[in-house]
Parts: structure tokens; sequence; C-alpha cells
């Protein structure tokens, strides 16, 4: 159980969506070499994961994880309001696709989900919002993280 699994989940289910021209599990288009054709686009990075346990004795149950990401929502358009409209409807799709889901078989549904979002201020033709998207797991037992690579 490995919260990369869960981040290449997110990449997956956001592009099947077939709103994005990419989805990346760092950066943005412009650090691939794939600047301002790029319209609609998605980054996927690590932020923080806590864990904790709700039991009184580490033999009586796992870890529970939670973790967020960050996740960037890009969208250029040279009309002010289709580039409004557009991020909104790109963040709008990631909801739809990632809250709720067990990601990877392994996050808990009820507590996979968007937490909070933020709109960026414009840099025509652009516009992004900063996302933050919670989700948590159980480890069973103390040491059974998986060290594969």
């Amino acid at each position: 159980m490995r919260d990369r699994d869960v981040r290449n989940a997110i990449q997956s289910a956001l592009t099947a969506t077939g709103a994005f021209d990419g989805a990346w599990l760092t950066g943005l288009p412009e650090n691939y070499g794939a600047g301002a054709s790029q319209l609609a686009a998605a980054a996927i990075d690590p932020m923080s994961s806590t864990q904790s346990d709700q039991w009184d004795s580490q033999d009586a149950g796992g870890l529970v994880i939670t973790s967020q990401v960050s996740i960037t929502l890009l969208y250029r358009h040279d009309d002010p309001q289709l580039r409004d409209e557009g991020a909104e409807l790109l963040l709008d799709t990631a909801a739809n696709a990632l809250n709720g889901q067990s990601l990877a078989g392994l996050t808990l549904p009820g507590l996979t989900r968007f937490t909070a979002w933020s709109w960026q201020p414009a840099t025509p033709p652009e516009r992004r919002i900063g996302a933050t998207f919670s989700y948590a797991y159980i480890v069973e037992g103390w040491d059974s993280y998986d060290t594969t690579p």
C-alpha cells in the first residue's frame, strides 16, 4: 500500500475523463516541453500524510494513513469568461471522477474527496485552480508498508 499507487490512480482517472490534454504526477506542461498548446491540464503533487491508530495496542489493528495531494488544474483560452468556465469545468470533472472512489483499490471511499480549492490569479491566457484532494487507507499491521520498487 503506497501513496504513489494512489497518485497513479488519480492520474489514470483524470486521463480517462477525456477532459484533460495531460495529467502529470509532478509539474505542469511547461515542465515537459509542452507549453501553451496544452489547453487543459492537471498536475498531481504529494503534500502531506499522517498516520494514526484507532486502537489501544499495535496488536489490535492497522494504521490509518490520511494523505493529501495538491492537484493544480490549468485551463488556457483567450476569452476570460471561457477561460474561467473551462477551469471550473475541469474542477467539476475531476470531482466527479475522484470523489468517493476506492483509488488503486486502497482508499476508503467515504474519505476520498476534494476538501478545498482556490482560484489563482488569472495570467492570460491561463487560469489555474489549486485544489487539495484527501484520501485515507489502512495499513494492516505496523510493519506492513509496501517496500517493493
